[in-house]
């Protein structure tokens, strides 16, 4: 029997081509409903700045029980290290690095050329087992690479750790006999991929993507990717499924999904995702995005109370970061109304966040166009407060040194961005502080009505990310 495992990337295309990005409670449903199928495999989008993402990731790691959680990484140490923040507490983890390999596809995604991939490769894929058990690489349109090219970059994937490979047909127009004289050739000059796990992922642009999967199967595939919303044309997981049932047996290929519910699960998957043939979700998401961000919590409201708001926005958080999410929620009560973008902010910020070695307590900025700009902050650090002041170039500037003097230690500051989380005259605002130290990158968020309040939560986030690995002094 040819024993299979198949990996859904229907998260990972949803991101891609549904120009309604789905929310995070959709993304959560639509991931959960894939795990009663008990794939083995479920695939998320990538983690962009967008603190949703990470959030997603985080828990989507502490739900899953028995599909293994892969995330797509950015081509950089980075956004690697994004993933793996999001992805680690996973039981199942897995980074997925994706690069093209065709000429086209090198130069016009990565304005790359041949040689400075292999030493990418090589860089990335070392970088990726270094912290994760689980590396996949995948060779994006690999039917259309030179063929002696493709073998070098996926013997340089493998000798730097990479457990499974994945070949992508990225137009779909490979008949079945084609791709079995493709893998036949690649494994030939490559005979390396005997010893890991060999992936698919077609497209089904001329309708025989199921019997190329099947083909190549034979042709000692082990993983076949599939997509349940169909968005991007990548083999349909009914379409597949249903050919199995038909001739699997006799072909000698076994799985282990539950076919129970496939069916309702995969029309749930469609309309929730958007792609449905009956046409497009039934409320515009616009309009849903914006009755759910301006939904409000009551001011007055206790801990219980917010636990059930959080729920029912669909997060889940620990006790620990739910307190924490609950003092900051009272601070900002007492200025303005509390909408559901500011909890998602809260919840961004909190969430799986390092212990807190330092606690913010207060703060006191001093400012404007004739004095110097002055900060006046208050840390504890187990139980004891710490006080510092000192000037800057603007309030954030002295604000940042002022909090230098109490840890002791200069870090330096790699990218610091704020934004508004909501509209009007009483925004929140959300900051992201990014600190390099001895040669890693960590990155913090903080929100607060203030700005400055924001960026010194935010450069707290990241020191105490530090601290709490070790690599500073506290």
């Amino acid at each position: 029997m040819n024993d299979i495992s198949i990996a859904d990337i229907t998260l990972r295309e949803a991101e891609q081509v549904n120009a309604a990005k789905l929310s995070f409670k959709e993304k959560l449903e639509a991931a959960k409903l894939l795990e009663k199928l008990q794939l083995d495999i479920i695939e998320t989008g990538f983690v962009s700045d967008s603190p949703a993402d990470s959030v997603f990731i985080r828990t989507l790691a502490t739900t899953l029980e028995h599909s293994v959680l892969s995330v797509p990484v950015s081509v950089d140490k980075a956004g690697i290290d994004a993933a793996w923040a999001s992805l680690s507490k996973a039981k199942k983890p897995r980074l997925n690095l994706i690069l093209p390999t065709s000429t086209i596809g090198m130069e016009y995604q990565h304005q790359l050329k041949a040689s400075k991939m292999l030493p990418l490769v090589r860089e990335l894929v070392s970088y990726c087992t270094e912290i994760c058990p689980d590396v996949e690489f995948t060779a994006d349109d690999a039917v259309r690479s030179e063929p002696e090219f493709l073998a070098q970059v996926l013997k340089t994937a493998i000798d730097s750790g990479a457990k499974t490979i994945t070949l992508c047909d990225s137009v779909g127009e490979l008949l079945p006999e084609e791709l079995s004289d493709f893998i036949s050739t690649t494994c030939d000059m490559a005979p390396e991929l005997s010893d890991i796990t060999l992936a698919l992922q077609l497209k089904d642009s001329i309708g025989l993507a199921s019997a190329t999967a099947l083909q190549g199967i034979n042709n000692n595939v082990k993983l076949i990717k599939v997509s349940s919303g169909n968005g991007a044309g990548t083999l349909s997981l009914e379409r597949f499924i249903n050919v199995l049932k038909v001739r699997g047996e006799t072909l000698g290929i076994r799985h282990n999904l539950s076919t129970t519910a496939l069916q309702r699960t995969c029309a749930q998957l469609a309309v929730l995702i958007g792609t449905a043939v009956t046409g497009r979700r039934a409320s515009s998401p616009d309009a849903m995005k914006s009755k759910t961000e301006s939904a409000e919590i009551s001011q007055d409201a206790d801990i219980n109370q917010l636990r059930s708001h959080i729920e029912s926005i669909g997060y889940d958080v620990s006790q620990d970061d739910l307190e924490r999410i609950f003092v900051q929620f009272k601070d900002i009560a007492r200025s303005k109304k509390v909408v559901n973008s500011d909890i998602e902010a809260l919840i961004a910020e909190t969430a799986g966040q390092a212990p807190p070695t330092y606690q913010l307590q207060n703060y006191l900025i001093n400012s404007g166009s004739t004095i110097t700009a002055t900060a006046y902050i208050e840390f504890i650090k187990d139980g004891t407060v710490s006080v510092s002041l000192s000037t800057g170039d603007g309030p954030i500037d002295a604000a940042f040194k002022a909090a230098e003097q109490i840890f002791g230690t200069h870090y330096e500051l790699e990218e610091f961005q704020i934004r508004a989380v909501t509209g009007g005259r009483e925004a929140t605002g959300d900051a992201l502080v990014k600190l390099r130290h001895e040669g890693k990158l960590f990155s913090g968020r903080g929100v607060s009505t203030d700005i400055v309040g924001a960026s010194i939560r935010a450069y707290l986030s990241a020191v105490n990310k530090i601290l709490h690995e070790g690599e500073g002094r506290g």
